[in-house]
């Protein structure tokens, strides 16, 4: 039952990927944008992301991986607790974003800062999103190289997150220091 969750979630989040993917070639939109950190370190993070996305897939083909801890039907029903809201941050993120979703940081002055719907709960709702499916990713799929995973993807992805709100303040000025005086970088409650 969970793997078969497990399962239709990533098939989702990989529809998902590939929506964006698409509509924005069909657009010929900007999809990636001059990485906010060295380029090493942002290809880095989203390898990272994709092992822990591996480690989630094969869960959901109930693949058995190595666990450092044996599998508890508990941490697995919160995983999937824990799963479902990313996806659900993800999708209304990247809904909210529509032609101003970009990977790095964008060179067109087309864009406009959002403020409103998931983003004005949290300064990075997309990032927030992929955290939460990644560490769900770790719950079920307890292994060394998961957790590390998700450790390194989190960690390179707050210094994205950071040098993002840079060049915010520097492209919004005024408007972004108001915007990051009411809304925290990860969840404002």
């Amino acid at each position: 039952m969970i793997s078969t969750i497990v399962l239709i979630i990533f098939l989702f989040l990989v529809l998902l990927i590939t929506t964006i993917i698409i509509r924005s070639i069909i657009k010929k939109q900007q999809l990636i944008g001059r990485p906010p950190i060295p380029v090493l370190y942002f290809i880095l993070a989203k390898i990272l992301v994709l092992v822990n996305l591996t480690f989630l897939f094969l869960r959901g083909l109930n693949i058995n991986t190595f666990r450092i801890f044996a599998a508890v039907r508990y941490v697995d029903i919160i995983a999937i607790a824990i799963l479902i809201p990313g996806i659900v941050i993800l999708f209304l993120s990247t809904f909210r974003l529509k032609n101003d979703l970009i990977f790095g940081l964008s060179s067109s002055d087309k864009h406009k800062l959002q403020t409103k719907g998931i983003y004005s709960f949290s300064r990075h709702p997309f990032y927030l999103g992929f955290i939460f499916i990644l560490f769900s990713s770790c719950l079920l799929s307890p292994h060394y190289l998961n957790i590390l995973a998700f450790l390194g993807a989190w960690l390179i992805h707050h210094f994205i997150m950071i040098k993002e709100e840079e060049f915010l303040r520097k492209q919004y000025g005024e408007e972004y220091i108001q915007y990051s005086k009411k809304v925290k970088r990860y969840i404002t409650f």
